[in-house]
């Protein structure tokens, strides 16, 4: 794709309004974003509404000026200060589509689990107590870590998941979770979320007489 505009440009496009740069802007960017989102989101039935969202999320973050120009650089705001970026807005889309998609599976994973009610409880006598020879301990070691892991706050597990699963860096993590305003907080979230979900695992270990 042929970008016809440079970062700067879209950035005080939006500022002042401008609607023939935001429509040309708006059109490259979606043709940048079908480009790539067949590798990243495998024929999502809700690829449109994710797009939708990127570009909402993108444009607030410029009117709010969380994104500026300084000294003729792009930059944002990340720990109480104006950094300059280092990716492009194009990128910072996808980045941002990720976390919106991301958000999305886990809303509706939420939703089916409201939908068929099973308590911890019941998940430990369905799927730990049922057929117990038929389980090695490694499989079963696996359930109870995945199950506490979806039992966590949606914060703690998305920034759990970015971190250990994706192998996102913290100051990745801050760009896909604008809430997280600085790393020192975003380090204490992880350390909270990590001690919390370990607490879990053991007690059910012991629960289940599976050694530590």
């Amino acid at each position: 794709m042929v970008q016809k505009w440079s970062d700067i440009e879209m950035v005080k496009a939006v500022l002042r309004h401008d609607n023939a740069w935001l429509e040309r802007c708006y059109f490259d960017c979606k043709r940048y974003f079908s480009s790539h989102a067949g590798a990243l989101f495998v024929d999502d039935a809700n690829i449109d509404d994710v797009f939708q969202d990127a570009m909402i999320h993108l444009w607030r973050e410029i009117e709010t000026r969380r994104i500026e120009i300084f000294e003729g650089r792009l930059c944002r705001w990340a720990d109480g200060r104006l950094v300059p970026m280092t990716s492009s807005l194009l990128t910072f889309l996808m980045a941002i589509a990720k976390r919106k998609h991301w958000e999305l599976l886990r809303r509706q994973n939420r939703l089916q689990l409201m939908d068929s009610d099973r308590t911890l409880e019941a998940l430990d006598r369905d799927r730990y107590s049922e057929q117990p020879d038929e389980v090695s301990e490694t499989e079963l070691r696996e359930r109870v870590v995945a199950d506490a892991v979806l039992a966590m706050s949606e914060r703690c597990r998305q920034i759990l998941t970015l971190f250990y699963y994706e192998h996102r860096t913290l100051d990745d993590i801050l760009a896909l979770r604008p809430e997280n305003k600085t790393k020192m907080g975003l380090k204490t979230s992880k350390y909270k979320c990590m001690q919390r979900l370990r607490e879990q695992v053991r007690s059910r270990f012991q629960q289940l007489h599976i050694n530590l």
